[in-house]
């Protein structure tokens, strides 16, 4: 019995040496597969590199349209840390730093001022105090509210005896503090504003453009966009600095300067994080430590 389940010509010998062969030879095949993958996936990634320089050498509203496709196509909320400064009306304000929840359906923004950097938040490691302005917290849900922010004032006296504020997002108060309204906040509305104003100049041969490239911002990698116009009332600044995040294509660092070469606005976006899952709970004034406005 021994010798005959060993004979070659046994029928169950043959499956087993089949099944091992075929084992063997798919093992080998997924070894394969996964080598070309990786290469594929390194090809790719150079390609996709190479394709970003030359629009950014190019050709910068097709760079910011691919940006914006693949915000539309891959993103719907986020989390980061926004640092801003400007100068408005000829003054210059302070830094602020904002922590912000952000999503686009419906259009939810939640900005909570902080009052000092976050510890090893800067390269000399030295919590530095910040400005706060009249409202520490701020909420505004597009079609809420009467379209209105919502806004828990930062003086705890003044908050117990005026209560949650409901002031619009581009009204006189609140343009005294920024140059851009919350409405107009996030990466679509912020690379559409960007596009509107790369078109005009454009269609109107005032558009200089050039590769600024490669920097880091706040711990990310990303290809400077350079964009000059000249002195007209409709442009918004001389020199503009458009730092894109290689990974996620979107501007993690904006800056613009007069033509006096004034630094006017600086936007930095740090420690942003994608598609965390928030809902319309993550947007209500409880959840966001306001009262209720009456």
């Amino acid at each position: 019995m021994f010798k005959k389940l060993l004979h070659p010509s046994n029928r169950r010998v043959r499956i087993f040496v089949g099944l091992l062969l075929a084992g063997l030879f798919c093992i080998q095949c997924t070894q394969q597969v996964t080598g070309s993958g990786s290469k594929l996936e390194k090809a790719s990634s150079a390609t996709a590199a190479a394709q970003i320089e030359k629009l950014a050498k190019e050709n910068h509203i097709a760079l910011l349209e691919m940006c914006l496709e693949n915000y539309e196509k891959n993103y719907h909320d986020y989390t980061c840390t926004l640092i801003k400064q400007e100068i408005i009306r000829g003054s210059q304000k302070p830094e602020q730093w904002t922590n912000v929840k952000f999503t686009e359906k419906p259009f939810s923004v939640s900005m909570q001022w902080l009052a000092e950097t976050p510890k090893g938040a800067l390269a000399n490691n030295q919590v530095k105090k910040l400005h706060i302005p009249l409202g520490d917290r701020i909420l505004y849900v597009e079609g809420k509210y009467d379209n209105k922010m919502v806004i828990r004032i930062s003086n705890p006296l003044l908050r117990g005896l005026l209560g949650t504020q409901k002031r619009p997002p581009d009204g006189v108060d609140a343009m005294k503090n920024t140059l851009r309204p919350v409405s107009l906040f996030g990466f679509k509305r912020g690379i559409n504003s960007l596009l509107s104003v790369y078109r005009d100049a454009k269609k109107n041969d005032d558009l200089k453009q050039e590769f600024g490239g490669y920097v880091n911002v706040a711990g990310r990698d990303a290809i400077v966009l350079l964009r000059y116009l000249p002195a007209k009332a409709n442009y918004p600044a001389h020199r503009t600095e458009i730092c894109i995040d290689l990974e996620t294509l979107v501007p993690v660092r904006i800056q613009g300067f007069d033509w006096d070469g004034r630094c006017t606005s600086r936007y930095i976006y740090k420690d942003v994080k994608f598609n965390i899952g928030l809902d319309a709970k993550a947007f209500t004034p409880k959840a966001n430590g306001i009262d209720d406005p009456k």
